[in-house]
């Protein structure tokens, strides 16, 4: 390999900064918290989303029931004879 090979260079480079690079001992801890905390989130709002439109689409079908039916008929104010057969 020459010096000028450039994928050379790169892994040279790549190598000496992950050689001064400290990892923390607690980042894998603080990620999947992050993450958990973030998913309940998620899942808090999605289940909030579901109740409102079932709300929204029962009272939009209650509505339109009620808007629908017929209205109560006033009373006649006619005579209804009976006839009683013996």
């Amino acid at each position: 390999m020459s010096v000028d090979d450039p994928e050379a260079r790169l892994r040279d480079t790549l190598d000496s900064l992950a050689s001064t690079v400290v990892p923390s001992p607690d980042a894998y801890a603080k990620a999947r918290s992050e993450w958990q905390r973030r998913d309940r989130r998620r899942r808090l709002v999605m289940l909030v989303l579901a109740v409102v439109i079932v709300a929204v689409a029962d009272l939009a079908g209650l509505w339109a029931l009620h808007s629908l039916a017929e209205p109560a008929r006033a009373p006649r104010h006619e005579r209804i004879d009976v006839i009683v057969q013996p």
